[in-house]
């Protein structure tokens, strides 16, 4: 069973634009790509940064410190494209909470 709710979210934001925007807004702009699969680019990207792990894991059981350095990283190129899809989420949230259409919060 897949549990990934991604998709979900792109789908809600889509709609959410699609409705709230009084100008359509051309979603190439955004920073979710609105046409991928995000729950495969994350299945992807967990993968390779699980198959870092497992490399890091072997080279630091073998004491090899130029495999762990290699391992590290590729390790961190992983982690930081996780970090810029979840970036992508959360600039977008911002556009749609910068809409005009939507009631603000007090802070009080």
């Amino acid at each position: 069973m897949n549990t990934l709710f991604l998709n979900d979210i792109k789908s809600c934001f889509d709609a959410i634009l699609d409705e709230k925007c009084a100008i359509p807004i051309n979603k190439n702009d955004l920073s979710i790509d609105y046409e991928s699969d995000l729950n495969a680019q994350m299945e992807n990207y967990l993968r390779l940064l699980s198959e870092q792990v497992t490399l890091l894991s072997q080279a630091n059981g073998k004491r090899n410190e130029l495999a762990m350095v290699s391992a590290l990283l590729r390790l961190r190129t992983h982690a930081m494209n996780l970090s810029t899809f979840f970036d992508a989420i959360v600039e977008d949230a911002e556009v749609i909470l910068r809409l005009d259409t939507l009631p603000e919060i007090s802070e009080e």
